[in-house]
């Protein structure tokens, strides 16, 4: 599935992160020390893609979820 950030810009995400995507989808922001081991990783790689915006505290990270992003089905262009 792709996600799309912004105008001809599209994001391909895979299932594990589409699952991570919808557990954090209804919280305002969430931050590092709550998630488990193997969600850090993947919180790290949304952000990379500019799905997650993160903000970088003293002893902590926060992540909130991008508002501009819009779920994409996988088409081909002509």
């Amino acid at each position: 599935m792709y996600i799309k950030i912004a105008p001809k810009v599209r994001v391909y995400i895979t299932n594990e992160q589409i699952a991570f995507i919808n557990k954090y989808r209804k919280h305002e922001y969430f931050r590092n020390t709550t998630l488990e081991v193997n969600e850090i990783e993947t919180a790290k790689i949304l952000a990379n893609k500019s799905i997650l915006v993160r903000k970088k505290l003293d002893n902590d990270v926060q992540y909130a979820l991008n508002r501009r992003i819009r779920f994409v089905d996988d088409d081909y262009k002509k």
